[in-house]
């Protein structure tokens, strides 16, 4: 397990954070939505600063570690596929979707 969502994992155990997965992805999706707003507020020419970017993303990605915790899937193993799977995409078709 990475470092960091081993720091998430012991934080919630600490604190007695384990909730059902539903709620897991509803709070992750909310993040997602803040993040979201963010992008779109730079769309229409409004300057965000860095430090807002710097908290939303921590809060997604807090949530999407805390998520995997809660299933069990080692988040380091399940990137480590995914960039595989990209490579693979890439050698094949010469594209990076």
């Amino acid at each position: 397990m990475i470092s960091l969502q081993l720091m998430v994992t012991e934080f919630n155990q600490k604190r007695l954070l384990k909730v059902d997965r539903s709620l897991r992805v509803l709070d992750l999706s909310s993040e997602i939505g803040e993040v979201c707003k963010l992008a779109f507020s730079e769309g229409v020419g409004k300057k965000i600063e860095i430090n807002n970017w710097e908290e939303e993303l921590g809060d997604v990605l807090y949530s999407l570690l805390s998520l995997m915790s809660e299933l069990d899937i080692e988040a380091e193993k399940a990137l480590s596929k995914v960039l595989e799977k990209y490579q693979g995409r890439i050698a094949n078709r010469n594209s990076k979707g």
